[in-house]
């Protein structure tokens, strides 16, 4: 769900996801000891079922320890098992400690058992979560408790907090339109602070719903028909084919109270933002997704979660929980199929995304995706075809088509069919004439393959001014100047790359060629040498040792290249 704004709100991480806030004394007991050391690498590595299984070990043999019920309860809630994390959290607080962790735990199987009065109870007594969580579940609890004045009366104080306020306003409209109050809810999600909620998927969703429930389905349709952002979405699709009847459409997303509370879980996961510690965001998102699992987008959001801590395999678990008949299953099967890539089972995914294919033959990001994986297999014949298909739905190509033009490039050269390369390079970029990795790659391979250098110079240098912090882009640059013979311009954007990709074995072994060009010899080896240290593909490190033995001008000799001008030095 995209936020085109920051919120601010206070995130204390518990102890759990520090080193030293786990140090315990494990008083001799071997078995002890080795449980929770395992369940320390295990928090290191983010591999929450393994802390599970280590954690629990060690509470077993020590259940006074509350660091280490600690850390079983945020394995457990980081797993989705509401009931077990909660019950741990009443461990702890009967030992006498309580900390933001053990709230969030209890209040998350509360809500799963929609006891509002307990949660009004639990924030009563001090259990707290931060202003923007605290008051969104206590404005549905009342909702829950039939008490509506009460409920948007704690959506106002969000709403009267700079930062807070689009949140306030989404659910303060959600809760007009469950209670039938559609012009309420308009007047709230088209409130200028909510801008934002209606440039995300569910709100924009949520708007369209409402309009349909006043009767102005052709509005809603126009709505979603103008937000390019939403093109393809199948989700979007489905509710325009629903919009098409001019018959009210019921909340997609909303039935209760009990949604209102899945639905503050995932509003502080959106809020926390890509900032935030990605174990601490999970938990909101893992409890938004347990609380209401037909919550696909929640899902989605665990799983990605997931995949950015490089937990694959419990990604791709996460991804298979999505229905077949959810608009958003092809998505998610394209997610597990990326997931079970990163984990190793090339040859498992691919199966899953030729399957998916087989299903799905008209389906324009299935067969894309079908195509990247292929290519990433190094298949490139394969990822050729895969992409010829898609093209073949595509019609006239758009701006946002440019990527599978440069994918299916990209399968060309490195099938060794340049020109067909180049064809497709060029349609990328009359489609999105500045997009740096266009630029980039093909104005390199024009230089490595010593064609049309000026102009792949021009387009290097465009490519840095969008991007010019890529290091690999820069060294394209100076790569290009390098084959133009203008070896002293190379030197600059050659050594600003190499801090910028300090450890690359080809980065670093043109900054060798370039300090070699401007007679800077030792140095040139010394590089050599450091880029044969980064694990280069056999034939580049044969060129290496080849240049470290013979020297770059003997080796450029052998391979046909002019001589450089004497630039003297050592």
């Amino acid at each position: 769900m995209p936020i085109t704004r920051r919120v601010g709100y206070a995130v204390l991480i518990a102890g759990v996801l520090s080193h030293g806030a786990l140090a315990v004394e494990v008083g001799g007991q071997t078995g002890l000891a080795g449980a929770y050391l395992a369940a320390q690498v295990a928090v290191a590595n983010s591999d929450y079922r393994a802390a599970d299984v280590w954690f629990t070990k060690a509470a077993a043999l020590d259940p006074q320890n509350t660091a280490i019920l600690r850390g079983a309860m945020f394995a457990a809630l980081s797993l989705g098992d509401l009931p077990r994390a909660d019950a741990l959290a009443q461990q702890i607080e009967a030992l006498g400690t309580q900390d933001q962790n053990t709230v969030l735990a209890r209040m998350a199987q509360i809500s799963q058992r929609k006891n509002y009065a307990q949660i009004l109870q639990l924030l009563q007594d001090g259990g707290s979560l931060g202003p923007l969580l605290d008051n969104l579940l206590a404005g549905w609890a009342h909702i829950g408790l039939g008490q509506m004045n009460d409920g948007l009366a704690r959506f106002d104080r969000l709403i009267a907090t700079q930062g807070l306020d689009g949140f306030g306003l989404h659910h303060k409209a959600i809760a007009y339109a469950l209670a039938g109050d559609f012009e309420g809810a308009l007047a709230a999600i088209t409130a200028p602070s909510a801008e934002f909620v209606l440039q995300s998927r569910r709100g924009a969703m949520l708007y369209a719903q409402i309009l349909s429930n006043m009767g102005q389905a052709a509005q809603a349709r126009a709505f979603l028909q103008s937000q390019a952002r939403f093109a393809g979405d199948e989700k979007i699709v489905a509710l325009m084919a629903q919009l098409a009847a001019d018959a009210p459409v019921p909340l997609s997303h909303f039935e209760d109270a009990g949604s209102g509370l899945a639905e503050a879980f995932f509003s502080v996961a959106v809020a926390l933002g890509e900032d935030t510690n990605a174990a601490y965001v999970l938990l909101h998102a893992r409890i938004a997704a347990t609380l209401r699992p037909s919550d696909s987008e929640a899902v989605l959001r665990t799983a990605a979660l997931l995949e950015r801590q490089q937990q694959f395999e419990l990604a791709a678990l996460t991804y298979a929980q999505i229905a077949k008949d959810d608009p958003d299953f092809a998505m998610a099967e394209v997610g597990r199929a990326d997931a079970i890539h990163a984990a190793g089972r090339v040859e498992d995914a691919l199966v899953l995304l030729r399957d998916l294919a087989q299903q799905r033959p008209d389906d324009f990001d299935v067969l894309v995706a079908l195509g990247n994986g292929l290519r990433r297999a190094k298949d490139f014949v394969g990822a050729i075809a895969a992409y010829n298909n898609a093209i073949a739905l595509i019609g006239q190509p758009a701006r946002q088509h440019w990527a599978v033009f440069y994918s299916r490039g990209i399968s060309h050269e490195q099938s060794g069919n340049f020109p067909l390369a180049e064809a497709d390079f060029r349609q990328a970029l009359a489609l999105n004439p500045n997009q740096p990795s266009v630029l980039n790659y093909l104005g390199y391979s024009l230089v490595d393959r010593g064609e049309k250098l000026e102009e792949a110079l021009d387009m290097i240098k465009r490519a840095v001014a969008v991007q010019p912090d890529a290091g690999y882009i820069v060294d394209s640059l100076a790569w290009a100047y390098f084959r133009l013979g203008r070896f002293a311009e190379a030197l600059a954007p050659m050594e600003r790359a190499s801090i910028l990709e300090p450890v690359d074995p080809i980065v670093t072994d043109h900054l060798g060629d370039v300090y070699w060009a401007n007679g800077r010899k030792r140095e040139a080896e010394f590089q050599w040498r450091r880029a044969l240290s980064f694990s280069p593909t056999e034939k580049d490190a044969e060129r290496i040792r080849l240049k470290l033995e013979l020297g770059l001008d003997e080796v450029r000799a052998r391979e046909g290249d002019p001589p450089f001008p004497d630039a003297g030095g050592l």
